[in-house]
């Protein structure tokens, strides 16, 4: 089992766990409700219930609201992707560096060889350029 497929399961293994206290608490409350009320409940037995129908409720709020982050969470892991780990995709981003700094230098070459020319021209060739490419590493500073 990769490492994607354990943590995916492991938050559906928390969504089905805040389902069932979920019910479990409207099973609990269900339960108090329908008790019997006789003359001969003690106040301390009415308050006992009492507690326990906040307590119940507490319990059940927080977990509607744990099933709505965990919900959220579900949500952006599946419109952006999970996270990636340490040292994943850097290759790629490697590759993609390189392309995009061969590109950049090319058209730095090119610009450079283009005002060059102008300067020649405008000179009426009276100069000389020495011919030499823009070289160099993405974030070494400059020209090798």
């Amino acid at each position: 089992m990769d490492r994607d497929q354990a943590a995916s399961e492991n938050l559906l293994d928390r969504e089905n766990q805040l389902i069932a206290d979920i019910l479990d608490g409207f099973h609990t409350l269900i339960r108090l409700g329908t008790e019997k009320v006789s003359n001969a409940v003690t106040p301390g037995q009415a308050a006992t219930d009492t507690m326990a129908v906040e307590l119940t409720t507490h319990r059940m709020i927080k977990s509607v609201e744990d099933l709505l982050q965990l919900t959220r969470q579900l949500r952006e892991l599946w419109v952006v992707g999970p996270l990636r780990g340490p040292g994943e995709g850097d290759d790629e981003a490697q590759k993609a560096i390189q392309k995009d700094a061969a590109a950049f230098f090319g058209m730095m070459n090119r610009a450079r060889a283009e005002d060059r020319m102008r300067r020649v021209r405008e000179s009426g060739g009276c100069m000389t350029y020495l011919e030499g490419n823009v070289e160099g590493n993405p974030g070494s500073g400059g020209p090798k």
